[in-house]
């Protein structure tokens, strides 16, 4: 039964977050989505308890939280665009090549000579700060493409430069999320302690192939039945389809989930499926133009729900414990990232100037980390929360000082135009100074050109 109390209670903590959002944004030229995740924190059942103190509540929006995810993953394949790679090729092949490993390393490092000794964690057996591990330095790898394609866009900026940053960061999160769900498999089999054996090996692999899979048949089932001509106005017809494209992301996580509780050898990737439907659509192997902006319309508004929520979920009393393990792991982050760019720059006889500042256009992390998080703590109830807790601490660190680095290297860089207005909507923020589809009526169209100007003039 629909808890509708609690509903409405998210339904005006989201209302909370879009106005941090709008404030974080504009005012101190910061991501929307730090605010939403900062007012799920401070709104939290550990902290104001906006949404009551029983943090069990949350467990019955995981729908809510898994449709939303699915719109990330459409939107994350959507970006990958291959012709847009192949141009590319060789500097994103030594860049990625080299700050994986780097990253990689650096990470571990970390976690596996301080995780057992944070009070978070302590209880925790040894097979279980193991997999813990693995799982904290996987989604740490993750890059954002919403946020460096949102900036490029904010700055104007144009070069071999620019173009680097956004295709390498799209190829990174694509070789992640593959990645996360092998090492989700190899968490389970360290958790476990299922011993090596060749039905483990060829599992992982069985769960990515499914996936792709199920993501390609899904983008012709969209195709199908959401994107066929309807008898609605444009902007009817646009909402209907983001319902629709909502309904069949949280469709997917359910057989996912159905597939998973029956312990079948047969599994799949939600997210990793929800990315191959959008791959498919952006690389014409389903032809369509509608889908990528039904999923750009719909982002921005299913990111408010999300995000609060992920705040929601970290726990106000852990940030202290593990604020020195977080630092830590920023940091570290950011040496890797700097000896992995900057090796592989050399190695691909990229401009050397740029060497010492090529680490900075990698920094952010957002949908994809984030998601990756929520994913980590489904999948293990025991620890997973708290893997959740610290890496979204991380994320938010990064979200903090990423896009501020990526602005000020675009501009170190001379492809920054400097004639850009620094006060566009960023990655993932509902355009409130336009409307979100084209008003039925004159009226509406003259209160919406008065909005536009006074935005213009206040900027």
């Amino acid at each position: 039964m629909i808890d509708l109390v609690l509903v409405a209670q998210l339904f005006v903590l989201c209302l909370c977050s879009f106005n941090v959002g709008r404030l974080f944004q504009h005012i101190l030229k910061m991501p929307a989505i730090t605010g939403y995740i900062i007012t799920g924190i401070l709104c939290g059942p550990s902290a104001f308890a906006l949404m009551g103190k029983d943090a069990s509540r949350l467990d019955d929006l995981k729908r809510v939280e898994q449709a939303c995810l699915s719109i990330i993953g459409f939107a994350a394949g959507c970006e990958l665009v291959m012709k847009e790679l192949r141009s590319q090729a060789k500097a994103i092949l030594f860049v990625v090549g080299a700050i994986l490993p780097c990253v990689a390393f650096m990470l571990q490092l970390v976690t596996r000579t301080w995780l057992s000794g944070l009070q978070a964690f302590h209880d925790f057996s040894a097979p279980q700060q193991t997999a813990a591990s693995l799982l904290i330095c996987t989604i740490l790898l993750a890059r954002s493409p919403a946020s460096a394609i949102a900036i490029v866009k904010e700055t104007k900026a144009e070069g071999a430069f620019t173009k680097l940053c956004v295709c390498a960061s799209i190829a990174l999160d694509t070789i992640v999320v593959s990645t996360f769900a092998i090492n989700t498999n190899i968490a389970h089999m360290i958790v476990d302690g299922t011993p090596l054996s060749p039905e483990a090996v060829a599992k992982p692999f069985v769960k990515i192939a499914a996936s792709a899979l199920c993501g390609y048949l899904l983008s012709h089932f969209i195709q199908a039945t959401v994107l066929r001509p309807l008898r609605l106005d444009s902007h009817n017809r646009f909402a209907f389809r983001g319902l629709c494209c909502f309904g069949i992301g949280a469709a997917v996580f359910f057989v996912s989930d159905t597939l998973r509780s029956r312990d079948t050898f047969m599994r799949i990737d939600p997210l990793l499926t929800c990315v191959a439907c959008g791959v498919c659509f952006a690389n014409a192997l389903v032809p369509s133009d509608d889908f990528g902006s039904i999923v750009d319309e719909t982002l921005p508004w299913t990111n408010i729900p999300f995000f609060t929520l992920v705040g929601c979920g970290v726990s106000f009393q852990i940030l202290p414990t593990v604020f020195h393990f977080v630092m830590a792991l920023v940091g570290c982050r950011l040496v890797g990232l700097f000896v992995g760019a900057w090796l592989g720059g050399h190695l691909a006889s990229l401009n050397a100037e740029q060497h010492p500042f090529r680490w900075m256009g990698f920094v952010t992390q957002a949908g994809v980390a984030i998601g990756l998080c929520k994913q980590t703590a489904l999948e293990f109830p025991t620890w997973g929360k708290a893997v959740n807790a610290l890496c979204v601490c991380c994320i938010l660190v990064n979200l903090l000082f990423g896009p501020i680095a990526f602005r000020w290297v675009l501009q170190k860089v001379g492809e920054a135009n400097a004639d850009a207005n620094f006060l566009q909507t960023g990655p993932g923020v509902p355009q409130w100074n336009t409307p979100v589809f084209t008003p039925k009526h004159p009226t509406a169209e003259i209160k919406v050109v008065e909005l536009r100007e006074a935005v213009s003039h206040a900027s």
